[in-house]
């Protein structure tokens, strides 16, 4: 076997006896300190990898909250930007002498339409919606009420019960199969 560097500087006289011990004895000193520092390097890299993780963890909790949020938002308007389209497209045109009375927020709210929307707004086949866009009440097919109310329970929409009758309306049932004679003077 060949001999060391070490031996060979010996040797060639490059290097005397006592500076290759107290080489020898730095060498020795420095691979026993950097094992000491080296656990307290570890264990601060460690530490330091925990927080940074931590740290990264906590980051994606942030942006998941605000992409949820982010995402309900949007959702909230596209629903809004859906019952808009669908007030403009069906909204019918109203207009006329006779008053429909429909409750609204504890509160009796009109509109003028003419007898053959009141018919239909009774009978249930039209219902009453309000515009957030204008705050006005608007005329539309129920089935379309129906949807807006799928969308978003804050439209007020009002639909006529048909099967609901009046105290009025039950009194005349009451007396339908009377006739009334064509000889009476009221």
């Amino acid at each position: 076997m060949g001999l060391s560097l070490q031996d060979q500087l010996k040797k060639s006289g490059l290097v005397d006896e006592k500076k290759a011990k107290q080489l020898e004895r730095a060498k020795r000193k420095e691979s026993k300190q950097p094992q000491q520092k080296k656990t307290v390097k570890k264990n601060a890299q460690q530490e330091a990898e925990l927080a940074r993780k931590k740290l990264r963890q906590e980051q994606i909790e942030r942006d998941r909250k605000l992409n949820e949020e982010r995402n309900r938002d949007g959702e909230w308007r596209a629903k809004m930007a859906q019952i808009r389209q669908l007030i403009e497209a069906n909204a019918m045109k109203v207009g006329g002498d006779l008053k429909f009375n429909f409750k609204h927020e504890n509160k009796v709210k009109q509109i003028w339409v003419d007898a053959r929307t009141r018919e239909q707004l009774s009978g249930g086949t039209l219902a009453v919606v309000e515009s957030k866009v204008d705050g006005k009440f608007v005329v539309v097919p129920v089935d379309v009420a129906h949807k807006i109310q799928e969308r978003s329970a804050e439209h007020f929409v009002t639909i006529a019960n048909p099967k609901q009758l009046t105290k009025l309306e039950l009194e005349e049932q009451a007396y339908a199969d009377f006739a009334i004679p064509d000889d009476l003077d009221w």
